[in-house]
């Protein structure tokens, strides 16, 4: 818009100059002054500012107008078209305002201050991007109109749909539901509406190794938003905490999808069983490392004893055994890492899974059941692991 206003009041100049009858200087400098102004309240502010208005104090509207009426049919249209006045962005906030209240109601949600209700609506992620995209739209129109004391009718809804959107980003690990995008002049009423509500948009969400997390939990009214925050609980510190283990990464995802489908909406009987998943995932970080290193020697052995044993108890011996074997695969493929650009060289890889072979035929692990009949998916197990942690070995 500034661009083309300056550009018409340049050419209003250079006609005045040109045809000095036809307009009267005092009154081209005027229209020339007036788009200037104009142009300069929508110069370029930063990511933030969307717009600028003028305000009119002074009963200048009629002279801007004027201005305009210097221009042929066309160039009047262009000009007007960049021109808008604070009607139409109050008009756009109440349509913004009702688009996203009607969305809610359409789901049966009408107390913005219910969390649970929209935790429960939010599990649908269709739903969920609705409102992400609903929010972001209310966000801009209202952002356009206050500080004008229009906005203020909406700022109650919006600073308690705010705390919705951090609150469920939280309970979702879903971080597309933040305050990322909320203007400086938004987010300073925002901030303190969520201090008042006790809510710190900083705070990581509660993982489920902590112990607090049961009571973080238990906070909440409803079965399934209950299950809910244990279920995306668990897909975070499967997804993020279990990207070194794969064989831990593995039987946490098998698990986590046998519940859902055996037990499809009984939301009881999933909580229960996703509580009891939780639990092991605790008992997991605790499991005795039998003298190996827990980052990089343990998803190996986890590994072996997977293949080997399924879910059986080991005795002493057969942990001994297990140790063994570990440690022996786990000397070769550090050695074998060393090698500069290891993963680009096909024939490194194919020496790495011989030696890792040798190993497995050594008379010493004859006793392990399984070994020989499942070595070929051993072996390829075991380069899975030895590429996703490579920075971590070597």
């Amino acid at each position: 818009m500034r661009k083309i206003l300056r550009e018409r009041s340049r050419n209003l100049n250079r006609e005045v100059w040109e045809s000095p009858s036809v307009y009267g200087g005092e009154d081209v400098n005027q229209a020339h002054n007036l788009l200037q102004a104009v142009a300069r309240v929508n110069r370029v502010g930063g990511a933030n500012k969307d717009k600028g208005f003028v305000v009119d104090y002074v009963g200048i509207g009629h002279h801007l107008k004027r201005a305009i009426d210097n221009y042929d049919e066309r160039e009047q249209q262009e000009i007007e078209e960049t021109l808008s006045f604070p009607e139409d962005e109050i008009r756009q906030l109440e349509d913004d305002h009702r688009k996203i209240i009607a969305l809610l109601k359409q789901h049966g949600l009408t107390d913005l201050n219910d969390q649970d209700a929209f935790f429960d609506l939010f599990y649908d992620e269709d739903v969920r991007f609705e409102f992400m995209l609903a929010f972001k739209k209310l966000t801009r129109s209202l952002n356009l109109v206050y500080p004008a004391k229009e906005a203020l009718n909406y700022m109650r809804d919006y600073q308690s749909l705010t705390a919705v959107n951090i609150l469920a980003g939280k309970h979702f690990r879903d971080e597309r539901l933040s305050m990322k995008g909320i203007p400086p002049k938004l987010r300073a009423l925002t901030d303190q509406y969520l201090q008042s509500r006790g809510i710190d948009e900083k705070v990581k969400p509660i993982s489920i190794l902590d112990k607090d997390f049961e009571s973080h939990v238990q906070k909440h009214q409803r079965v399934k938003t209950k299950a809910a925050a244990i279920e995306h609980a668990l897909r975070h510190y499967i997804e993020i905490d279990l990207v070194d283990d794969p064989e831990l990464q593995a039987s946490f995802s098998e698990a986590l999808r046998a519940i859902f489908e055996e037990f499809k909406d009984n939301w009881d009987k999933i909580y229960q069983e996703l509580e009891k998943l939780r639990q092991k995932a605790r008992e997991a970080k605790n499991e005795p490392t039998y003298g190996l290193d827990r980052k990089k020697q343990l998803p190996f052995f986890r590994m072996f004893k997977r293949e080997c044993f399924g879910e059986a108890a080991l005795t002493d011996d057969m942990v001994s055994q297990m140790v063994a074997l570990t440690q022996q695969v786990f000397t070769v493929v550090e050695q074998e890492l060393q090698l500069t650009s290891f993963w680009e060289s096909i024939p490194a890889r194919k020496k790495l899974r011989a030696e890792i072979q040798k190993v497995l035929l050594s008379p010493d692990f004859f006793q392990i059941p399984n070994l020989m009949d499942n070595r070929e998916q051993i072996i390829s197990r075991v380069m899975e692991i030895a590429e996703k942690n490579n920075d971590r070995i070597f």
